[in-house]
Order: structure tokens, then C-alpha cells, then sequence
């Protein structure tokens, strides 16, 4: 099989190059996949005619075709037999970028490694963000006491503590909890899901986030998680019947 791979406006000579072509899906907390990352891995050798200027003018533009791991690198592209596989620039978010470069021995003999050919490595990778926008969703209630009496021990100067009742009956207390962030998209608070008169509103705190940037492809795209959290409290003299979350939908 004849492969030729072109990067980065470089084209790679027929078969100096093989790869290795994987990918791998992120899932949000949730399950639902989030992104996919898909990563080529390449190995070949620079040969040239024997002479040091031609293998040091060969690795300084390898150098340049691929050591700055920030830069954004567009399409790349690799074809054997007619066949292609590319990794896309403009579908995805992050750009494509190289994520390691560097030097190895090769598996040949005669001492030929620095000499008229120079085996090396480079890992590339593209990200690309499939359907999730929920990132994260929970949320829990935590009811406190059951409206029973309130009672302590009273300390004796002479003798054992006595039981003393202070009071007949309690009220019951809710405390609701939660937070959501979204993918490019500002989220609202939950309302609580015990009845607003029960509510102590002076206690309710809301907090909005500022966005978390996760990526960008060049400077034209960027990709933001929006999250928000909520506290409510209640109070009740008898057990309150409690709503339904506001599941998001994922």
C-alpha cells in the first residue's frame, strides 16, 4: 500500500510515513456523549542522500511542519490505494492541533540513524463536540426532623440529668440543593419544589458562574460551560408534599 500524508501544507514523499488512526468518546457525568476525540498517530524516517546538510535541512522543515503544539494546523489528509482518511479542521472545535513530536531510534543497522536517515514520531488530534449540552444536572432535598417534640436533659446539681419537654411539636425544615451547567447555554435555577409560602425567602441564594472556557478553534470559535446553583429553605408544621425535579432533558 502507497500512503502519502499531507500537513499542514506539507507533503510527505510516498510510504515515508505509516499511521495509526483511533478514537476515543468523552461522556459528560450524565453519560450522554459529550465529545469525541480523534487521534492520528504517526511514525516514518527522513532519508536523504547521506550528506548532514540534506538530513539537517530535512529536520528543520519537519520541525516546522509540526513542533508548535498551539498552533491550529488545518485538514489533514492521508491517501493509499485511492482511499482517503482526513482529519477535519472546520467540524470540529479545538482545531487540529499536535499534541506530541519528537525523535527515535529506527530498527535498522549499519549505523545509518543520523546519517542518511532519521526516524521520527508526531501525535495529532482533533476534537469534535457531539450531542450532549447537558454537562451536569443534581440536585437533592434534605428534610430535617419529623414535627416530634423537642426535649433536652435539664443538668442536677444532686443527682442524674432530667428529661424536660420544651415543647410539644416541631416543624419540619427542607433544604433544597442543586446546580446545572449547560454547553452554550445560560441555565435557570430550579424553582423549589415545596409551596412558595413555606418558603423562607430571605434565605434563597442563587449563584451564576462565569463561563469556563473549554477550547477554541483559532480565534474564530469558543465553546463555554454556563453553570448555576440554587439553595431554598422551608419550614412546615406538618409533612409538605413535594413536586417533581425539573430534570433537565438531556
Amino acid at each position: 500500500m502507497s500512503g502519502v500524508l499531507v500537513f499542514n501544507n506539507k507533503v510527505h514523499p510516498v510510504d515515508e510515513v505509516g499511521i495509526k488512526i483511533d478514537s476515543r468518546i468523552i461522556e459528560s457525568p450524565n453519560k450522554e456523549p459529550l465529545t469525541r476525540i480523534d487521534r492520528w498517530t504517526i511514525a516514518g524516517a527522513l532519508v536523504n542522500d547521506g550528506s548532514p546538510e540534506g538530513l539537517n535541512g530535512a529536520m528543520r522543515d519537519l520541525e516546522l511542519a509540526y513542533a508548535d503544539g498551539a498552533q491550529n494546523y488545518g485538514e489533514v489528509s492521508y491517501t493509499a490505494n485511492g482511499n482517503t482518511h482526513t482529519l477535519s479542521d472546520t467540524a470540529s472545535f479545538s482545531g487540529v492541533r499536535v499534541v506530541s513530536f519528537g525523535y527515535m531510534t529506527g530498527p535498522w543497522k549499519m549505523h545509518t540513524e543520523m546519517s542518511n536517515r532519521r526516524a521520527f514520531y508526531a501525535v495529532i488530534q482533533a476534537e469534535y463536540r457531539l450531542s450532549a449540552k447537558v454537562i451536569k444536572y443534581q440536585e437533592q432535598v434534605l428534610r430535617i426532623g419529623n414535627g416530634g417534640p423537642r426535649w433536652r436533659y435539664m443538668p442536677s446539681l444532686t443527682g442524674a440529668p432530667e428529661y424536660q419537654t420544651l415543647s410539644a411539636a416541631t416543624t419540619i425544615k427542607y433544604v433544597q440543593r442543586g446546580m446545572l451547567v449547560l454547553l452554550d447555554e445560560l441555565p435557570e435555577a430550579n424553582e423549589p419544589v415545596f409551596p412558595l409560602v413555606n418558603m423562607h425567602g430571605e434565605r434563597a441564594r442563587i449563584t451564576y458562574h462565569a463561563p469556563k472556557s473549554i477550547t477554541k478553534n483559532g480565534d474564530s470559535q469558543t465553546e463555554d460551560m454556563h453553570s448555576v446553583e440554587w439553595h431554598y429553605e422551608g419550614e412546615s408544621a406538618i409533612f409538605l408534599f413535594l413536586s417533581s425535579f425539573e430534570v433537565p432533558e438531556l
